[in-house]
């Protein structure tokens, strides 16, 4: 976790504003008049779900940073360092020596990647792996596009050979490669007489080993890297640094859970194939994914546990990957938002006592048609749920309904949920009325305020929207006025600082308008003006830049359009929310005159994002026909 979010997480926006103004309770939220400009009437509203502020006279808004640095005349670094000590947050750049350290770990690993593959190409020591690989159906080509390796089948080879390089003992251990005995007198190789799976980081830098046994019963199958500085397997997916053109290609990602299914995948060109490493699917890793793709198929064991762990996949997804809110007006006028999931799942179903190496071993075209016909995720649900409730009791159908109906909810399309609920109503033979009213009680209960989590898990730094406009417009300091003006001609204001959501987003689009509008373009001269940890986050987006796929130029432009539009869309969405709240406020409380002056706001806010949606529309077509 990045200081910023630890500072964050720590700090109650209501408390730290509540010194500075006296707020209000107005219902879920609090109020006060404006610290920013003169009003008679209370326009600033904080609003505590969400950790973020906004006033309605002057459309100033943001987070605890962004009031403190308004506040308080401050600027980035003076703001964190004020926030942090209020926090108790140390604010201290990682020592040289650990820098060097993870260098050190990284080389000791693709030095051994290496020599495990000189021992498989060997013609004698690897002669028993080759024999495994040939057995799998495995080419030697495709033995030496994923690097795969073997290790003998001795105690001290691999020990003997990376000390007699200049390695110690101390760096070997800690990236894994060694074990110490439980008695301390001394270490040995972790992998002996197996197979080698070199483990990839998506940048292609090898942080880890998976080893499969040669011995038919031998045990444990496979044994892989212990966690180590560089090796978590529950951040990590096998090949995806080999997957992810294709994934963002076909539009689809293809999850597995063995490293064979992925060789053997990619071996045949079904390229968008990756594998979880044999755990349970990870937010971290669907995170991942989500970056190159929102269309997903699992294609996990076929067997009861291998549905109950499609179900838990699924959940997590509904958990951990973006939802968007569709604005809609109720019977009452009110404005009333679902969140529909931003991502789509399928289920490739196997068949019995096949997995998807075996599948496409046997018949590439058996997998071709398993995948073309994989099931929509509420499709499988409903199948499943047939098998796993009884459908004759009371209890069973209301169970099987409840399971169901939050998939449903998040469906996008009206005509597809009706479809949806008229299903699930022939199956657990009850009035499809009664479907309906648990759904509007869900949504109901969903609506309601929820107190702020207990941060459990660490979340790595996402490369989003956010981050890929700064990045193109920090490369391509001219496309920042194209599509200014683009937006203009539109007839919607410009990107602003308000459109990014992430506070050192936020400060560095400002910083770099800045800098354009004095005649400073020089990214590098730019960059030396900033705060080490801004300087930081731009090397960060520029390293995630570099490492992804490119757009030509000639469609960049348009590209960046795009998502220009769509930030600011997002912002949209986040206004309307804003304002949702205090209309239904408004409406508890027999305010008409609010409630009409929040109707007002919303119908402008929603005709702007109308003219987003139009203008993100023509730019689809516009692509589409470049293309």
């Amino acid at each position: 976790m990045g200081v910023v979010d630890e500072v964050k997480e720590r700090i109650d926006i209501v408390d730290l504003i509540s010194q500075y103004v006296p707020l209000k309770k107005a219902g879920r939220n609090f109020k006060a008049l404006c610290p920013f400009h003169t009003e008679k009437t209370p326009s600033f509203y904080v609003f505590p779900h969400t950790q973020t502020w906004h006033c309605f006279g002057c459309n100033a808004g943001g987070d605890v940073f962004s009031f403190i640095m308004k506040k308080e005349n401050m600027d980035f670094r003076e703001a964190l360092r004020f926030l942090a000590a209020k926090a108790g947050v140390e604010l201290e750049k990682k020592p040289p020596e650990e820098i060097e350290r993870v260098k050190v770990l990284r080389e000791v690993l693709s030095v051994a990647a290496d020599y495990y593959h000189r021992l498989l190409t060997d013609p004698e020591k690897g002669a028993k792996a080759r024999a495994y690989l040939e057995k799998r159906g495995i080419r030697p080509e495709t033995a030496e596009v994923f690097r795969l390796g073997y290790a003998l089948d001795e105690w001290h080879n691999l020990e003997k050979y990376m000390t007699g390089l200049g390695y110690k003992r101390e760096i070997l251990l800690e990236a894994g490669l060694l074990i110490q005995r439980e008695d301390g007198s001394g270490v040995y190789d972790r992998f002996r007489g197996r197979l080698i799976i070199p483990i990839r980081d998506e940048q292609g830098r090898v942080v880890g080993f998976g080893a499969r046994t040669l011995d038919p019963e031998g045990a444990p199958k496979y044994i892989n890297s212990p966690a180590t500085p560089l090796f978590d397997k529950g951040r990590l997916l096998f090949g995806l640094d080999m997957a992810k053109e294709s994934i963002r290609t076909q539009d689809m990602a293809i999850i597995v859970e063995g490293y064979m299914d992925v060789i053997q995948a990619h071996q045949m060109g079904f390229r968008n194939v990756v594998a979880s490493m044999g755990t349970a699917l990870t937010e971290t890793q669907l995170r991942k994914l989500a970056r190159y793709t929102k269309r997903f198929a699992l294609a996990l064991d076929p067997d009861v546990a291998g549905s109950e762990a499609t179900i838990r996949a699924l959940q997590l997804a509904e958990e951990a990957l973006d939802k968007e809110a569709e604005p809609f007006i109720d019977p009452r006028g009110m404005l009333r938002f679902e969140e529909r999931l931003k991502a789509e799942f399928f289920i490739i179903s196997l068949p019995s006592g096949y997995d998807p190496d075996a599948l496409i071993r046997e018949s590439p075209e058996r997998w071709e048609e398993r995948v073309e016909n994989a099931l929509p995720m509420v499709d499988f649900y409903i199948n499943v749920i047939t098998q796993k409730f009884d459908l004759n009791s009371p209890r069973g159908k209301a169970e099987a309904v409840r399971t169901v109906i939050p998939i449903i909810q998040g469906i996008p399309g009206e005509i597809e949920r009706d479809h949806y609920i008229h299903k699930l109503a022939r199956l657990v033979k009850v009035d499809e009325m009664a479907i309906r009213r648990e759904m509007l009680s869900l949504r109901r209960r969903k609506s309601r305020p929820r107190a702020k989590p207990t941060p459990s898990k660490e979340k790595a730094p996402a490369f989003g929207l956010e981050e890929y406009v700064l990045a193109q417009v920090l490369q391509h300091p001219h496309l920042l006025e194209l599509i200014e003006d683009q937006m203009r001609a539109l007839a919607i204001p410009p990107l602003d600082e308000a459109d990014f959501a992430e506070v050192e987003n936020r400060v560095l689009f400002g910083a770099w308008k800045a800098s354009l509008d004095k005649g400073i373009s020089q990214l590098e001269a730019f960059v030396d003006t900033l705060d080490p940890l801004l300087q930081e986050r731009v090397h960060f987006i520029m390293e995630k830049a570099r490492n992804s796929p490119p757009v030509p130029l000639e469609k960049l432009e348009q590209e960046v359009l795009n998502c220009a539009l769509r930030l600011r869309g997002i912002n949209l969405h986040r206004y309307l929310q804003e304002i949702r709240f205090l209309q239904e406020e408004a409406q508890e409380r027999g305010d008409q005159e609010g409630v009409a002056h929040y109707l007002d706001l919303v119908k402008s806010q929603v005709e702007e994002l109308a003219t987003v949606h139009r203008a993100l529309a023509q730019c689809s077509g516009e692509k589409a026909r470049a293309v």
